[in-house]
């Protein structure tokens, strides 16, 4: 098949989630012996020779995009990727909220209009399917869940494990929560070694500022990707404390990298665990320094956990599951 990938924004750092998830859906098509094209704006396109388009993010621009392109080629796909902070009462009151001849409306106002064009949306959790359908309307039977695959998997799996909490993001960014990770660090006293891109001297500041003066906590900057797989390889606990996360891909590979794993128990990442990650409240400092502090102290979901995501979770599992849905 040839397939065309669409990502509706800008991409302006590199690490962007979702041009690693259509990188890593690109290679596990290619694998399966698929052509897919990435397209770029200012290119022609013979959009009738693709056997499917899919389209990522939501924004105005992929739903007129998507309108356009659907009048030349039915085969519409269309992954949104939502990662909401609100709730799906709001999402369908936004979605209906508007009035198109005076042009006041939200940037989910128009989504409802594309979806008669839309062969699947593909969401990656139970809890984005939700969003999806109750809060636009869609009809289940249009709506294919299509998990992210891990990215990572060790040749070894017998790791000699240090006694430290490990976390990786853009570590400023708020719904990361790394503050209140810090915070649990401090009052709790594990080894908590923190690791992603800080994109200003402001952000540089900050994640000093909330670090202080403590000895246990430390910054190692951004990592390469062998020193990235070093600390999964090593550290005994990855914690990932979200206020807001789609599916936190980082916990994902450490997990397949044998680290017990500390997960938010908001939204959809904790799907991902079957029960065998801890799943902690992120906005309460004492359940998170508790649970990296249990798991640091001899409690473990390994390797059952790496076992599950092996089994569960793989390029070639997840790119089937593309490959069936595009045939349709």
């Amino acid at each position: 098949m040839k397939i065309a990938f669409v990502i509706g924004a800008p991409v302006t750092h590199s690490g962007h989630g979702v041009v690693s998830q259509g990188m890593t859906w690109k290679k596990g098509l290619e694998e399966r012996g698929h052509e897919v094209v990435l397209v770029q704006s200012w290119n022609y396109y013979d959009w009738k020779s693709f056997d499917a388009i899919l389209f990522f993010m939501h924004n105005e621009f992929v739903v007129d995009y998507i309108n356009a392109v659907s009048k030349v080629n039915p085969n519409i796909y269309y992954a949104p990727v939502l990662d909401p902070d609100f709730s799906i009462f709001m999402m369908k009151a936004i979605s209906n909220w508007g009035c198109s001849r005076l042009k006041i409306y939200n940037r989910y106002y128009k989504t409802k209009r594309i979806f008669p064009c839309v062969k699947y949306v593909l969401v990656r959790s139970e809890f984005e399917a939700k969003y999806v359908e109750k809060g636009w309307n869609v009809p289940k039977e249009k709506i294919l869940k299509v998990p992210l695959s891990f990215n990572l998997k060790p040749e070894v799996t017998n790791f000699e494990r240090e006694n430290y909490c490990f976390h990786a993001s853009y570590l400023a960014d708020a719904r990361k929560n790394v503050k209140r990770l810090i915070d649990s660090a401090k009052k709790y006293g594990f080894e908590l070694k923190l690791a992603g891109k800080l994109r200003n001297s402001e952000e540089e500041r900050t994640i000093y500022s909330w670090i202080g003066d403590v000895k246990n906590i430390s910054y190692l900057g951004f990592l390469s990707k062998e020193d990235l797989l070093s600390h999964y390889t090593r550290a005994k606990v990855f914690a990932l404390p979200s206020i807001n996360e789609g599916v936190g891909i980082v916990a994902l590979d450490a997990a397949s990298m044998g680290c017990d794993v500390v997960i938010t128990n908001l939204g959809g990442p904790q799907e991902y665990y079957n029960g065998l990650a801890t799943p902690v409240n992120p906005y309460d400092i004492d359940e998170i320094g508790k649970a990296i502090q249990s798991c640091l102290n001899g409690k473990t979901n390994q390797p059952a956990l790496q076992r599950h995501i092996h089994e569960n979770y793989s390029l070639q599992k997840i790119s089937e599951i593309l490959e069936n849905a595009f045939r349709n």
